[in-house]
């Protein structure tokens, strides 16, 4: 397993890169730390002698890769395996440089999410790799020591992509200890049209496939799902929230946003964003 750790040296990011580790001992993974660096993305390419003359954009780099090792130095004595990854450029778009060189089987970050009009048009780092690129991604806030999930819940609306992507969460969790596993249908006003009954047939089917797993299931009425999930997890004490990562066409997401983006940037605990 290979976890991405993109960092920016902020204590929100090394909340992320304690998570990983914990979760990289848990499983046997190795961990990948990458840093975007604010200075042209071919910066590194240029002649010696002009980046020796580039006195800013030097010490930017020198200051980046030196505290990229001590980073690395930390996960390494922990007995875990850390490469390290830099570029200039922009996050969102350089990230796939590191996509390109490894197989990214989670990502791992930090965010301090984002509110009103910056919410739906510019967003966090996180809330735009989630957009973006099509990849598990677990989003924490703050640090919570060990990671060790013990009640867990999957928000759902039935579909079979979101089969597929709690089969993933149940994989996810098998190795911590788990004491229940949640499975979440928000009815809202304008969302359900099938009777009750009828969801609650459905969630029995999400249940029959975590067998391993003392589940509960939960059909639950509020005004939107991210409102939901989080009256939810308040009242049920839950340390994760996984969710399917279900793509959306870019206009229907600028004025709707997305389900998945809203619990990530109004949730205190750990979000497990998963590609299907």
């Amino acid at each position: 397993m290979k976890i991405l750790v993109p960092t920016d040296f902020s204590k929100i990011a090394n909340f992320a890169l304690e998570t990983a580790i914990d979760i990289a001992m848990n499983k046997g993974a190795e961990i990948h730390l990458y840093h975007c660096a604010n200075i042209p993305n071919d910066w590194e390419d240029l002649p010696a002698e002009t980046r020796y003359h580039d006195k800013l954009n030097k010490q930017i780099a020198i200051k980046a890769r030196d505290r990229l090792k001590i980073f690395s130095d930390r996960v390494k004595s922990k007995g875990i395996d850390c490469n390290v990854h830099f570029t200039g450029g922009k996050l969102i778009k350089d990230i796939e440089e590191v996509f390109a060189e490894i197989n990214v089987d989670l990502i791992v970050m930090g965010s301090h999410g984002a509110s009103g009009k910056r919410e739906w048009f510019i967003g966090s780092n996180a809330q735009k790799i989630l957009r973006k690129h099509r990849k598990d991604t677990l989003v924490v806030k703050k640090l919570e020591r060990p990671f060790d999930p013990k009640e867990l819940l999957f928000v759902t609306n039935l579909n079979k992509e979101d089969r597929i992507s709690f089969k993933k969460f149940l994989s996810f969790s098998k190795s911590f200890n788990v004491n229940t596993i949640h499975i979440l249908c928000v009815d809202t006003s304008s969302f359900f049209t099938q009777p009750t009954i009828i969801i609650e047939e459905a969630l029995k089917d999400f249940k029959a496939i975590a067998k391993e797993f003392k589940v509960e299931t939960h059909f639950y009425r509020d005004y939107s799902v991210e409102a939901g999930v989080r009256h939810f997890v308040a009242k049920n004490n839950i340390d994760l929230v996984g969710i399917s990562n279900h793509a959306k066409k870019p206009f229907k997401h600028i004025f709707q946003g997305s389900n998945v983006e809203m619990i990530v940037n109004h949730s205190d605990i750990p979000v497990l964003s998963l590609d299907y």
